[in-house]
């Protein structure tokens, strides 16, 4: 298997403000996560599922640091990578502080808010229909913590989940 060379995309968007983009490296299927300051404080990493975080640095954190924590960033979002998208966070966290001694606070998600709305929204037809989550999580053969993030907009739940638990709650999956 061929691997590609990590390179840099140096996208100037002013005089005095240019930011490096790793480019994407792909090892077979994976793609490694995309981590950029966007000033001193303000980190913006891309997942390899395409998900965007916001970090800020409790420090500013110097130009000539940036690229070596960007890269340690990249390296532990690969490493933690899960659908726990908050546990994912926290591990990254430890990782930063553990081995670099670099800490942040989670400044959110684009996907956030609609994880939420998917798991209020299960929640809702669940209690309706007078269903236990244990009993929900049986009949899906979901595991019963999952099905709990999943109702708290924690994880990350794809298709083949989400048909699950609607097939398990009587409704059908609808897109709007």
């Amino acid at each position: 298997m061929a691997y590609l060379p990590i390179t840099e995309i140096i996208i100037t968007l002013s005089s005095n403000n240019i930011l490096k983009w790793r480019q994407h490296i792909k090892y077979g299927n994976i793609i490694m996560t995309k981590v950029n300051f966007i000033d001193s404080t303000t980190i913006i990493a891309v997942a390899r599922d395409g998900e965007t975080f916001t970090l800020k640095a409790y420090l500013p954190v110097k130009k000539e640091e940036q690229e070596i924590i960007a890269q340690h960033l990249s390296n532990y979002f690969d490493k933690c990578f899960e659908d726990d998208k908050i546990s994912m966070i926290y591990w990254v966290l430890m990782e930063m502080m553990g081995n670099t001694g670099f800490s942040f606070y989670y400044g959110g998600s684009d996907r956030d808010e609609e994880r939420k709305r998917i798991g209020k929204r299960i929640r809702e037809i669940r209690e309706q229909k007078g269903i236990e989550a244990k009993q929900l999580a049986t009949l899906t053969n979901i595991d019963a913590a999952n099905l709990s993030r999943i109702e708290q907009g924690r994880y990350s739940v794809g298709l083949d989940i989400l048909s699950r638990i609607s097939h398990g709650l009587g409704v059908k999956v609808d897109l709007v």
